[in-house]
């Protein structure tokens, strides 16, 4: 898009935002793509008081907010979404009659759990990976696996079983209600 409007760029790959946020700031890097709710709870000092909400708007004016004393400014938000989700195989959900988070932590919750994901998912850093389904659902695990964000590692580490339950992207078209 940068190239078709005129802009000489180059693609990078510099890991989580951890990493690429600093180097944001400092103008090392000048474009990321990047989660809105995500990110404002990222840079939000304040993790007992959220400002992401459901509303996109009132998100990226937190956002903004929050950007403007680092020196960073956001674009308009893409109308698509992508969202962090968490994958079962459908086996494992067919044999324990899971369907939501609701019903993992319910039925499957406990020591015999692994759950897979990006190292910075377990992170407190984190809190809508492992310590929000901690403290939305009430979910334990018996132990976390790292893995890559959302990607093959994590779907292969479901399918052969190596992890119970993975973070995967809504928008995945290589998920399947079969897989």
């Amino acid at each position: 898009m940068l190239k078709s409007a005129g802009f000489t760029s180059s693609v990078k790959t510099i890991g989580n935002r951890e990493l690429y946020l600093p180097a944001l700031e400092k103008g090392e890097i000048q474009v990321v793509p990047e989660y809105a709710a995500t990110l404002t709870e990222f840079m939000n000092p304040d993790k007992a008081k959220p400002q992401a909400t459901p509303d996109i708007d009132k998100t990226v004016a937190a956002l903004t907010a929050l950007g403007k004393d680092k020196g960073l400014s956001f674009g308009k938000p893409a109308a698509a979404t992508d969202q962090n989700a968490f994958a079962v195989t459908t086996a494992f959900a067919q044999k324990n009659s899971v369907k939501t988070l609701s019903d993992f932590a319910s039925k499957c919750s406990g020591k015999a759990t692994i759950i897979g994901g990006p190292p910075e998912c377990n992170s407190a850093a984190r809190p809508y990976c492992v310590p929000g389904l901690v403290k939305t659902y009430a979910l334990s695990f018996g132990s976390f696996t790292s893995l890559d964000a959302a990607g093959p590692l994590s779907k292969q580490a479901l399918k052969t079983g190596k992890v119970t339950i993975a973070l995967v992207l809504s928008s995945d078209g290589g998920l399947t209600a079969s897989s």
